[in-house]
């Protein structure tokens, strides 16, 4: 998410550090960010120049004062475990500039999980976006956060070319992930409880819906360890079958079945079953 939140952002015209902490992640992050310029560009999704103009507006640093020392504003997409967000913004905090706005990527943990370890919340709140860079971005507020920071953000998400959507309070999931967590763990206790295999339930859901994948489809997309962490969550955590659910996965994340970034989960990849003539007829599966 990284990756498409800083191109679609230089695509806008804004200049862009990418920080990691790992040199090897940023290296990955520049063999693929040229590939995924040139589908934003033929999706229509850079708002100006092309795509080497894009990409030369990024700047790659593994020194997080070096990144942070003339940001406007700040995005932050690491992994759904709260302790690691508290450490990676209360770092921020204290080396961006003091009109710096600090947003979350987060998923699922809501902004009052994040905020008592800064010391301005006011300038905090959850900019969401979603994989594929769909149009909808999710700002979320805390309680202590201003109405001049989500009115600033609702400008930012205009200004690259995508649609803010201000939640009313706040709430684990927002809107279209609160409805997308409920399929996936229908899904989910569905299989666990021996009622179908996955491929069987993608394809009941994709028979009816039309369309071109099922839940675990997408949550090889997302990440079979995503979802793990997502189903831990103590926002979610009294969903109903957690614990079954949370065992079922753990075998995948046992196996380092991950889904589409190691190359197997639900399915194999990069030519999953699901895309395959004659899935829908149960042929291949």
């Amino acid at each position: 998410m990284g990756l498409q939140i800083s191109l679609i952002t230089a695509g806008a015209g804004y200049q862009v550090a990418v920080y990691d902490a790992s040199a090897e992640a940023l290296n990955r992050a520049k063999e693929r960010h040229p590939y995924m310029a040139q589908w934003l560009l033929s999706a229509g999704k850079l708002l100006t120049g092309n795509a080497h103009e894009s990409l030369e507006r990024i700047h790659y640093t593994t020194d997080a004062s070096e990144a942070a020392a003339q940001a406007d504003l700040l995005t932050e997409s690491v992994p759904e475990i709260l302790s690691l967000k508290h450490t990676i913004h209360r770092q921020f905090e204290k080396l961006c500039p003091a009109h710096t706005i600090l947003t979350t990527n987060t998923s699922s943990l809501l902004v009052s999980d994040i905020d008592p370890v800064l010391h301005h919340p006011e300038k905090f709140a959850a900019m969401h976006f979603h994989s594929g860079m769909t149009p909808l971005v999710d700002i979320m507020r805390g309680s202590k956060t201003s109405e001049q920071t989500v009115s600033t953000l609702e400008k930012f998400v205009r200004s690259i070319g995508l649609a803010p959507m201000v939640m009313k309070k706040e709430k684990a999931g927002y809107l279209f992930n609160t409805l997308l967590v409920a399929q996936l763990t229908t899904a989910l206790s569905l299989a666990a409880k021996g009622y179908g295999e996955p491929q069987d339930i993608d394809r009941a859901w994709m028979m009816v819906t039309g369309q071109s994948y099922g839940p675990f489809g997408s949550m090889d997309a997302i990440g079979i360890d995503v979802t793990y962490d997502i189903a831990n969550n103590a926002n979610v955590s009294d969903r109903p079958d957690r614990d079954l659910i949370v065992q079922y996965l753990k075998q995948y994340i046992d196996k380092g079945e991950l889904g589409e970034k190691t190359g197997k989960g639900f399915y194999l990849h990069p030519n999953p079953a699901y895309r395959q003539p004659g899935f829908l007829a149960g042929k291949n599966g």
